[in-house]
């Protein structure tokens, strides 16, 4: 099979592959799309991690092959969850399923150390995967937007971070694909949306979504003031990593605030705050990494029911002997890009 191997620092070759051994309780799947996803790119670009492997983890695709014990078919379509936590440990108990142990081993290969292995003709997942990692794609729903369950099951979690209420006023900094997925989730909840980013084609589609749009060099705190009587904005979600949104998050939201970290997915990002404003005013600031085992119904349901528009997120598809052009736009945003996905 044909695979994009990553062998370093900005060095992925599409090679020729054997095609993974199914074993008891695993399925082999035909991968029919793979979303490239920001984490995937900085592990990439970084070149920190042990060559070789295949990256990608947004896959949905056909299986085509079942080992023993398994009850799926082949035939089923399916969208992989490459992470899935034991439920039983000290992190699940608390439903902190991201820091689990098992949920950090990545379950989904194409061969190598596993790393998720959607940038490939042939997926192998893991028989943990296989009991409680596979989503059903129903026939009116294509293998593109499947592609979404995961990334949509991130921000569907930093909205539940997030505590939003009815008439809440939200800034959302960044409005790439996951951006202006976090502005649907969070107009669904009746949420007043700001959107936040310096591309004004993207500002436009937020505005499309129900969002409310503003360019960075705009006074974010004062329009924030003026939507609330003055208190500021009453949660802050950064889709984007800048230190500047930190920065305005924290001048920007009210006195008991909650801003969420969504981005800030490298180890070793560091950024300089007022800590002063987070303390004084009972201001919170956290973290919501990767996806939770508690709402990949939900994520399925959004996603497949079309309430969330995945479809319209979509700009740019590629052949998987086309990853090096797939990779360089989903790592340069433009006015015309967003999210990209790779067709093997």
């Amino acid at each position: 099979m044909n695979a994009a191997v990553y062998h370093g620092r900005d060095d992925v070759r599409v090679e020729d592959l054997p095609i993974p051994s199914v074993g008891p309780g695993e399925v082999l799947i035909r991968v029919h799309a793979c979303g490239v996803c920001p984490t995937d790119l900085k592990k990439i670009h970084d070149g920190k991690l042990e060559p070789p492997r295949v990256f990608g983890h947004e896959t949905a695709g056909v299986i085509a092959e079942v080992g023993e014990g398994v009850s799926w078919q082949v035939g089923d379509r399916v969208v992989v969850h490459h992470h899935i936590p034991c439920l039983k440990c000290f992190y699940c108990e608390r439903k902190f399923y991201a820091q689990c142990p098992q949920f950090k081993e990545t379950g989904t290969t194409a061969g190598f150390e596993p790393s998720g292995g959607g940038f490939a003709e042939f997926v192998l997942a893991r028989d943990w995967i296989v009991e409680r990692g596979l989503v059903r794609i129903p026939d009116d729903v294509s293998f593109e937007e499947a592609t979404f369950v995961e990334p949509v099951n991130c921000c569907l979690k930093a909205v539940q971070y997030a505590r939003v209420r009815e008439g809440d006023v939200a800034l959302v900094f960044g409005q790439g694909a996951m951006g202006l997925a976090l502005d649907q989730l969070l107009t669904l909840d009746d949420i007043r949306v700001v959107a936040i980013d310096p591309i004004a084609e993207r500002l436009a589609r937020a505005r499309v979504f129900g969002a409310e749009a503003l360019m960075p060099n705009d006074d974010v705190a004062c329009f924030a003031r003026q939507l609330t009587e003055g208190r500021g904005a009453d949660v802050a979600m950064l889709a984007t990593d800048h230190p500047s949104a930190l920065e305005q998050a924290i001048e920007a939201t009210r006195p008991g605030a909650r801003i969420v970290l969504f981005a800030h997915t490298q180890v070793g990002t560091r950024a300089e705050v007022e800590v002063g404003n987070l303390c004084v005013l009972d201001k919170r600031l956290f973290g919501a990494y990767s996806a939770s085992y508690d709402l990949q119904v939900r994520a399925a349901e959004v996603v497949f029911t079309g309430r969330v528009k995945v479809a319209d997120l979509i700009t740019h598809r590629f052949p998987l002997d086309e990853i090096g052009h797939a990779i360089a736009v989903a790592s340069n945003p433009s006015a015309s890009s967003l999210k990209v996905v790779v067709t093997p």
